[in-house]
């Protein structure tokens, strides 16, 4: 049984059923509303839970660090394995901007399993080995 919060008609409704809140007579339009908001806030807690079991905080920050470091090179100055690093972190940031997109997508079909591996981008390669590194 999916439970959410909801206010309306300036009252709060904490941890109701759709038919409950029916009940109560907040209306469904504004149910169906609530429930697409505590899905597209579960989704987003899947997703960040997911980048995070790909880098860490500390992970992050520290790809951070080395990208720009190399970056204040002059771009002929780079060794290849700074090039590769500085190429590995532009994928890594796509991938994130991929994770959050695909959340509005599944937001939009409340049938589709997003704790599933199938839901979600594939983490590229090239991320998996810059974050192996840190």
């Amino acid at each position: 049984m999916d439970t959410f919060d909801i206010s309306y008609n300036g009252r709060g409704y904490r941890n109701f059923t759709a038919e409950d809140a029916l009940a109560a007579g907040v209306p469904q339009a504004d149910i169906d509303e609530a429930q697409k908001g505590t899905r597209l806030k579960s989704i987003k807690d899947e997703c960040r839970k997911r980048i995070y079991e790909q880098a860490s905080a500390e992970t992050q920050m520290n790809m951070a660090t080395a990208a720009a470091a190399i970056a204040g090179k002059a771009a002929e100055d780079r060794s290849a394995d700074e090039v590769t690093l500085l190429s590995s972190t532009k994928a890594a940031l796509d991938w994130v901007g991929v994770m959050r997109s695909k959340c509005l997508e599944l937001a939009e079909d409340p049938g589709t399993d997003f704790t599933q591996e199938a839901s979600w981008p594939e983490c590229p390669p090239e991320v998996v080995a810059l974050t192996e590194q840190f």
